[in-house]
Parts: C-alpha cells; sequence; structure tokens
C-alpha cells in the first residue's frame, strides 16, 4: 500500500494517468460506436463486425510503427500528428457510415492506424516518472488497473451519445475524446522531455527477432480473442431480449470486474512475473468467460460478464511488466506497442468472425459458439507459450 501512495503523490502521475485515459476512450468505444451506427443504419452485422475489424486491425498494425517513430524522434510530435488524423478519420466514418461502406472502410483503417501510440508511451514513461522496484511495480499495476475505467465509461458515452444525438453519435464522441486526451497527455513535461535511447548505446533491431518477447505476444493475442468477441455476443444476447441496451451494461460489466481486480493488483502487485503465474492467469481468463455460453437470464448472465474481465488485468499486468524487464533499452515502446497490437489484432479477428457467426446463426447459438471457441483459444494459447523457467530472454 505505501509503494501505491508514492507512486500517487509523485509530481504528474494524477495527470499522466487521467489524460492517457481519456485519449484511449476510443478504444473502449470504437467497436460498439460502429456497431451502433451501422445497425442504427439499417446495416448488417457483417458489415459492423468488418468496420470495428478494420479499426482494431489498423490498431494492430499502427502501433508498432509509431512507436519505433517514438523510440527515434521522441513521444510529443508523433501523438499530436496521430491524433489529429484518427480523429479526422472518425469524422469521415460518422458522415459516411452503412450507406457509403467502402468509405467507411477506408476511415476506419485509419482511425486504427493513426491511433495514438498512448499506451506504451506510458509505459515507457514509467522508469522515469517513478523509483524503481515495488514502486515502479506498483505504477504498472496501478497504470493495467485504472484503464479499466475506460472500458467501464466508454460503453456508457458510447450509448448516451448514440441515443442523445444520433447513431453518429459514438463515433463523434471518439473522435472528440482521442483528440482532447492525446493532445494533453502530449504537452505534459514528461512526455515532452521523454528521449529516445541512442541505437548506438543499444541493441539493433527488432522487438519479433527476440523470442522471449514473441512468446509473450503471443499471449496476448489470445487473451484478446474472448475480449474482442464480447461486443458482438452481447448484441447478439441483447437482441434476443429485445433489449439494445444490454450490450453497453455486458461490456461496461466485464469492464467493471476488471478493474475491481486490477486496483487490487494496484495494491497487492504481483512479485514474480513467471512463466507459471502467467500460465494460471491465461487459463483463468479462458475458464471466466464460459458461464456466457448458458442461455441465463439477463441479470446473470450480466453477473457473468463481470465475473469474465477478473483475469484480464493480472494477464496484462505481468506482460507488460516482464516486457519492460526483457525488451532491448531503444525498443521498449515498440515492444509495448507489440503487445498492443497482438492484443488488438486478437480481438479484431475475433469480432470479425463473431459478426459472421451472429449473421448466420441463431442468437442463442452464436454466443454459444462464439465463447465456447474463444475460451478455447486462449487456453491454447496460453498452454503453447507456457514454459517451465521465467521467460528472461
Amino acid at each position: 500500500m505505501s509503494e501505491l501512495r508514492t507512486v500517487l503523490a509523485t509530481r504528474e502521475v494524477p495527470t499522466l494517468l487521467a489524460t492517457s485515459l481519456v485519449g484511449r476512450l476510443p478504444t473502449a468505444m470504437a467497436t460498439l460506436a460502429v456497431l451502433l451506427l451501422v445497425r442504427g443504419q439499417g446495416g448488417s452485422y457483417t458489415l459492423a463486425g468488418g468496420l470495428a475489424a478494420l479499426f482494431t486491425a489498423g490498431s494492430g498494425v499502427g502501433q508498432p510503427a509509431l512507436a519505433r517513430f517514438v523510440d527515434r524522434r521522441g513521444q510529443w510530435r508523433v501523438l499530436v500528428v496521430s491524433g489529429v488524423v484518427s480523429a479526422a478519420a472518425f469524422g469521415v466514418l460518422a458522415a459516411t457510415g452503412a450507406g457509403h461502406a467502402a468509405l467507411s472502410a477506408v476511415a476506419a483503417a485509419i482511425a486504427g492506424l493513426a491511433t495514438p501510440p498512448l499506451e506504451p508511451c506510458l509505459r515507457s514513461l514509467w522508469p522515469h516518472v517513478v523509483a524503481g522496484g515495488s514502486v515502479l511495480q506498483a505504477a504498472f499495476s496501478l497504470d493495467v488497473g485504472v484503464q479499466e475505467v475506460i472500458f467501464v465509461v466508454g460503453p456508457l458515452l458510447t450509448v448516451g451519445a448514440v441515443h442523445v444525438v444520433a447513431p453518429q453519435g459514438g463515433v463523434l464522441a471518439c473522435a472528440l475524446f482521442g483528440l482532447a486526451g492525446t493532445l494533453s497527455f502530449a504537452l505534459t513535461a514528461a512526455s515532452r522531455g521523454w528521449r529516445p535511447t541512442p541505437s548506438e548505446h543499444a541493441e539493433h533491431g527488432s522487438p519479433l527477432r527476440h523470442p522471449s518477447l514473441v512468446r509473450v505476444f503471443v499471449l496476448a493475442l489470445g487473451s484478446a480473442v474472448p475480449v474482442g468477441a464480447l461486443a458482438i455476443v452481447a448484441a447478439a444476447y441483447a437482441a434476443k431480449h429485445g433489449d439494445s441496451s444490454i450490450t453497453g451494461w455486458a461490456l461496461a460489466a466485464n469492464a467493471g470486474g476488471a478493474l475491481v481486480s486490477g486496483l487490487y493488483g494496484a495494491v497487492r502487485p504481483v512479485r514474480s512475473a513467471t512463466a507459471r503465474t502467467r500460465t494460471l492467469a491465461g487459463l483463468a481468463l479462458a475458464i471466466g468467460y464460459l458461464p456466457l455460453a448458458a442461455p441465463l437470464p439477463v441479470p446473470l448472465w450480466l453477473l457473468a460478464a463481470g465475473v469474465s474481465g477478473l483475469a484480464l488485468p493480472v494477464v496484462l499486468g505481468l506482460v507488460f511488466s516482464h516486457v519492460n524487464e526483457i525488451a532491448p533499452a531503444n525498443l521498449v515502446t515498440e515492444a509495448n506497442a507489440w503487445v498492443v497490437t497482438a492484443f488488438t489484432f486478437g480481438a479484431a479477428t475475433a469480432a470479425l468472425l463473431a459478426g459472421v457467426v451472429t449473421d448466420h446463426l441463431a442468437s442463442s447459438t452464436a454466443v454459444a459458439a462464439i465463447v465456447l471457441t474463444s475460451a478455447a483459444t486462449t487456453a491454447v494459447a496460453t498452454l503453447a507459450t507456457a514454459r517451465r523457467k521465467p521467460l528472461n530472454g
């Protein structure tokens, strides 16, 4: 607990956390915002899932590329430019919608490609902002924990924006929050003052050339599959019960469970990021989603959605702390970005396939099939990357 107090009392930590959370809201809003935009205009689940997949896949491609620029040029310029481009693309997507599928696809892809790399940038800043040792580990745990706030607030903001404005409201909110948070983060002294490690003093190459890092990336990818499919699963479940608001509440419940778990982890951070610990956390994540396959009444299903989120912060906390331990100094931002990329690629693939399945199966059957397949994928990825010894390079 003393480590957490030290982190929170450190200058600029509250500002960095708050601005990064606001800037990352589109990550939690975009899938649902696109779904409500397309369905609200009479489009299909396949189109909605495809556009959401383009955004998340674009983000997965863009994050390591932008992070590589950060590792070479610094943070704030990259963040400002990418924030403006992504916000503009969201504006185009809101204007085109389901009526111009090709233009919407391009806009969704650009919005994803230009997503500001706030998450890897923040992870790169922590060793420069707070003390090392257990204080630094508490900072990582707090970061992973409080980021779940965006997955609680994001879906509710999306539903509210659509209700108040129009089907386009959620996408426009993505543009507004993303740009405001990114610019505010980029203007902090910590972000403006961060300097990359000169390549002549560190190892050259790519994080993908490091087998230990790749194993962690695969674990991140597998853990993203049920998370990425959840929006479509929740929408199908909501359609069966004739209440579209269930979708937002299910996503918020899932993130709420992750928030509780993440905050507990910030108070009592995991001290040992061993392969065994990561394996247990990954399997717990897979098992936690299984109850969503059952035809439960709405209150119990929403409770199950909350329980399914408990293991995710543990997995991500272990992944990010280990990446920062083993990544070469001049590749640390890009290595963190590849974790984000792996996660978003898994989520994008899951969203796309879940949309196709939902369009071709009855709601109850689709929900069960998607949940069971997603959980199995997470378990397989976890076991495939398990080792008896710590992943230390």
